[in-house]
C-alpha cells in the first residue's frame, strides 16, 4: 500500500516552529517553504508498507538487547548486496532527490547491514529531514521538515538475553571481587553492592535476572527500572503495600514498594519531607 502524499503541508508560520533558530538568523522565506513542501510530497509519495526504503524509520534490537526505537534506513549497504544500511542513532539526515526518490547523508551510528526481507512493518510515523535553505550551505543554514514514513521492526537473531531489551529494562555489567580486598563485592559503572545480601535484596526489589558475562567473574543483570514517588505522610500511609526499610541516598528510610509487572518498573513510595 502506497502512502497518500501531503500537498502544501507547510506555510511560513507552520515551518517556523521547526526552524526557530534558522528563522532568527536567516529569515525563513517562501522559497524555503516551497522546498520543504516539495520534499514532503516526494517522500510521502514514494513510501510503502510493503517495501522498506531509504528514509524510513526502524525499531532496531541488537543481539545484546540494545533497543533503538528511531533507527534510520540511510542507504543501500556498500558491501552486502541487497541489504540496506541502518543507523542506530541518527542525527536529522540531509536529503536530496535522485532517480525519482530520495537519498540521505547522515551522522550518528553505529551502522549495520540488514536484509529488507527480514523487516516487519509496524505502523506509520513521522520522520525529520533537512536540506540547505535559501542562504545555501552555511552555519545554521539547514531547514528541517517532517514527513510521514513507515516504521519497521528488525531484531538481530540469537538474542543473548532472551526477551530482555533496554526498551523497558535496565542492564548492568558487574564484576565480582573474589580477593576480599575490594570495598564492594560487586562493582560496575552504574551500580555497586557491598555484599551478597545487598545484591540479593536488589534482585528481589527489581525482579533482577543474572546472566554470565563476557569474562571471568563478570555478570550481566537485567532488571526493572526505578521510580521514586514522594508523598505526604497521610497519603503515603494509604498505599496498599507493607512498609519496608531500604537504604536510599546513603541513609535508611521507610518506603513502600509497588511493582508494575507490565511496564517493568519498581516504584518506591517515599515520605515527603515537610521541607521538600
Amino acid at each position: 500500500m502506497l502512502q497518500q502524499a501531503t500537498k502544501e503541508k507547510y506555510s511560513i508560520e507552520t515551518l517556523r516552529a521547526w526552524n526557530v533558530s534558522y528563522d532568527n538568523e536567516h529569515g525563513l522565506t517562501q522559497k524555503d517553504v516551497d522546498m520543504a513542501n516539495s520534499y514532503v510530497e516526494l517522500i510521502e509519495r514514494t513510501r510503502s508498507e510493503i517495501t522498506p526504503q531509504i528514509g524510513d524509520r526502524l525499531v532496531y534490537v541488537t543481539e545484546d538487547g540494545d533497543y533503538y526505537g528511531n533507527a534510520l534506513i540511510e542507504n543501500r549497504h556498500h558491501t552486502k548486496e541487497g541489504h540496506l544500511s541502518i543507523c542506530e542513532q541518527p542525527y536529522v539526515p540531509f536529503v536530496w532527490e535522485q532517480d525519482g526518490n530520495i537519498r540521505l547523508s547522515v551522522s550518528g551510528g553505529a551502522f549495520h547491514g540488514v536484509n529488507p526481507k527480514d523487516m516487519k512493518f509496524l505502523r506509520w510515523t513521522e520522520g525529520a529531514f533537512k536540506d540547505w535553505g535559501h542562504c545555501g550551505a552555511c552555519a545554521n543554514g539547514a531547514v528541517t521538515f517532517i514527513a510521514k514514513v513507515p516504521l519497521w521492526f528488525y531484531a538481530e537473531p540469537n538474542p543473548k538475553y532472551g526477551n530482555f531489551t533496554t526498551e523497558t529494562y535496565r542492564e548492568f555489567y558487574l564484576t565480582k571481587d573474589t580477593s576480599g580486598s575490594a570495598r564492594n563485592l560487586y562493582q560496575g559503572f552504574d551500580a555497586a553492592f557491598s555484599d551478597e545480601k545487598e545484591f540479593r535484596q536488589f534482585l528481589k526489589d527489581y525482579e533482577g535476572t543474572v546472566f554470565k558475562g563476557n569474562w571471568e567473574n563478570n555478570i550481566v543483570v537485567w532488571c526493572f527500572r526505578r521510580e521514586y514517588v514522594f508523598l505526604p505522610l497521610a497519603e503515603w500511609e494509604k498505599i496498599d503495600a507493607p512498609a519496608e526499610e531500604r537504604r536510599l541516598n546513603c541513609y535508611p528510610e521507610q518506603v513502600k514498594i509497588v511493582k508494575d509487572m507490565e511496564k517493568h518498573i519498581t516504584c518506591f513510595y517515599r515520605i515527603k519531607s515537610q521541607n521538600f
